[in-house]
């Protein structure tokens, strides 16, 4: 009998020390547990904080390629509205390449703006904050190709008029998506705290 209690003992202090590694693994795992819970708003602070100052590398980079582009633009739509008006007297002024009579009444300097427009409103929508900016340009083509196409029936006018109606609309879906996320990460942000 003394030989079954000593077993049973023996059986019980093994019984007992199992408990207790259990109960340490549980209170090491709920620490562990505490400390990824406790650590992953700064880690996600972490990550915005890199993420804001990507955007604002490629805004700054965006910012600029749009400006020089505009600035050309409004070089090119210049050189063309002075080229169709008749301001330039010789027999055939190319812009950008392509010839013009001085005395060519089948397009309109409003066609060819609402074109260029069109095009670098579509164009803009490609570079980070360029949405908004790609926003103005396809209004403002949009109301040109309406005139030119009035001025003149011709493909550069009504080209103008359908790529500022596919700018306007992709820049306006491109703000729409920007403002979705940038909600999103807020609503992330707020349920972290």
């Amino acid at each position: 009998m003394a030989e079954n209690g000593d077993l049973l003992n023996e059986v019980k202090e093994a019984a007992e020390g199992v408990a207790g590694a259990a109960k340490e693994a549980a209170e090491g795992a709920a620490a562990a547990a505490k400390n990824a819970i406790d650590d992953a708003p700064e880690a996600l602070k972490n990550v915005a904080d890199g993420a804001g100052e990507v955007l604002k590398d490629v805004s700054d980079v965006a910012q600029s390629a749009i400006k020089d582009i505009a600035e050309e633009a409004a070089e090119v739509v210049q050189e063309a509205s002075a080229a169709v008006s008749g301001e330039q007297l010789d027999s055939s002024a190319t812009v950008g390449g392509a010839g013009y009579r001085a005395d060519d009444k089948t397009s309109s300097p409003s066609g060819v703006a609402s074109l260029v427009l069109g095009i670098l409103s579509i164009l803009s929508s490609f570079v980070g904050v360029g949405a908004i900016i790609g926003l103005i340009l396809g209004i403002v083509g949009i109301v040109l190709g309406a005139k030119g196409r009035k001025e003149a029936q011709t493909g550069i006018a009504t080209g103008g008029f359908v790529t500022s109606i596919v700018g306007t609309a992709w820049n306006a879906l491109a703000l729409l998506c920007a403002a979705a996320l940038f909600g999103a990460i807020a609503t992330v942000g707020v349920s972290m705290n």
